[in-house]
């Protein structure tokens, strides 16, 4: 698809060169997926919610014996 972007010129140059690939659409489809990639994995950390790792040692016992 092709579509017309205004960018910072300096940044997108670092970044290509940050990133080591060879064009601009390279470096824009990396970045996008990089920002995909990441906001999906803070959604399933949200999802997943919360651990509480403050287990006395009774419960700590009862879960090694669960294994």
């Amino acid at each position: 698809m092709k579509t017309t972007l205004y960018v910072d010129r300096n940044l997108l140059e670092e970044a290509t060169k940050l990133a080591g690939l060879k064009s601009f659409t390279e470096t824009i489809h990396a970045a996008l997926s990089e920002f995909v990639r990441r906001k999906r994995l803070e959604q399933l950390a949200a999802s997943l919610g919360t651990i509480d790792l403050a287990l006395d040692d009774r419960a700590l016992e009862e879960l090694r014996r669960d294994d």
